[in-house]
């Protein structure tokens, strides 16, 4: 028995028994519900995508600033270093085991 008929639909007992104009809408329709999933995932997923190339640009923004405010940071640094190596270099200068030559050789130490 390798059809069954009823009034609405056959029912066959094998694949190969298919006719196969109907294996390939089968086949054609689970590949159009594929393509149209992805359809909408893009563009659900494209949608959130352009909220976040904004987000994008401003924390590029931000980055930007933050380097502003990093490279005044770096050369407050900068000049308290220059300030540190002038003491040094004066107290060198003279007696390097004097007092002023060891408080500016132990400052270095105390300073973070």
């Amino acid at each position: 028995m390798t059809r069954q008929e009823h009034a609405q639909f056959t029912v066959y007992a094998e694949e190969a028994a298919i006719p196969r104009y109907q294996r390939a809408w089968v086949w054609g329709v689970a590949a159009l519900a594929v393509l149209l999933c992805g359809i909408v995932a893009g563009w659900l997923f494209g949608d959130a995508g352009s909220d976040a190339g904004s987000d994008l640009r401003l924390a590029g923004r931000s980055m930007e600033l933050d380097g502003v405010a990093l490279l005044a940071q770096q050369e407050a640094v900068n000049e308290h270093l220059r300030e540190r190596i002038a003491r040094l270099e004066q107290a060198l200068d003279g007696d390097a085991c004097g007092p002023a030559a060891l408080e500016a050789l132990t400052q270095g130490a105390r300073d973070p």
